[in-house]
């Protein structure tokens, strides 16, 4: 079963409702036509995540987004 993710600002809106871990470990392997991602939570929780490469491509965009608004705040202090 594949999953779309809706807009993020329905996400991030929904936030509240999700339960959140903390990552202690996760794994990526390609399976197929698509990537799975085995994700282990500190508390000992493990779920698999399976995606699109055009899901993994907008990931990937917001988390660039994300470390390069942190590496220009972290040079802006300095």
């Amino acid at each position: 079963m594949r999953w779309l993710l809706p807009n993020k600002e329905t996400l991030m809106a929904a936030n509240d409702k999700a339960t959140t871990y903390t990552l202690k470990q996760a794994l990526a392997a390609k399976v197929g036509d698509h990537v799975e991602i085995a994700v282990e939570a500190e508390d000992g929780t493990k779920f698999k995540i399976v995606a699109t490469a055009e899901q993994l491509d907008a990931l990937t965009g917001d988390l660039e987004g994300i470390l390069d608004e942190d590496d220009a705040r972290a040079e802006a202090g300095e």
